[in-house]
């Protein structure tokens, strides 16, 4: 359904579907997290802000139906801005793509005082942006600095 080799759970694929119902968007990708009651939509580049809709309307009609927080990412065929707009509202300084030999990691450059945030609560900030990215791309790891 995505057209990107990724497997999505049933449930993942009726959240795709229902969100389809409210808006038109192209969604790459839907993680369901559990533990923060929450789905995760990558929408096509370019499609964030009618994935959000005017004042958030599409993203709060998706909320209501659901019952469960929504995160929108946009995708970008440049893993280094996919990877940016993972991490938003931080904003890193520096994406860079290192061949090393277990394969392809993305080494993330963040601000001092926002490296908490970078890895977040649990590590569930950069655990949640290591599956996206392995999803999407050939990067095998995720690395903050």
């Amino acid at each position: 359904m995505t057209g990107n080799g990724v497997k999505l759970s049933i449930d993942e694929m009726q959240f795709i579907t229902i969100y389809q119902g409210i808006v038109n968007i192209k969604i790459r990708d839907c993680i369901i997290e559990e533990s923060e009651n929450k789905v995760l939509f990558v929408v096509e580049e370019g499609q964030a802000g009618l994935a959000i809709g005017k004042r958030g309307t599409n993203i709060n009609k998706l909320k209501e139906l659901i019952a469960r927080d929504v995160e929108i990412i946009e995708y970008s065929s440049k893993p280094s801005i996919f990877i940016k707009n993972c991490f938003l509202p931080i904003i890193p300084k520096d994406v860079s793509i290192q061949n090393r030999k277990n394969g392809r990691v993305a080494v993330v450059t963040v601000d001092q005082k926002d490296i908490g945030l970078a890895i977040g609560r649990d590590g569930r900030t950069i655990k949640k942006v290591k599956q996206l990215v392995v999803r999407q791309f050939d990067i095998v790891d995720v690395i903050i600095k």
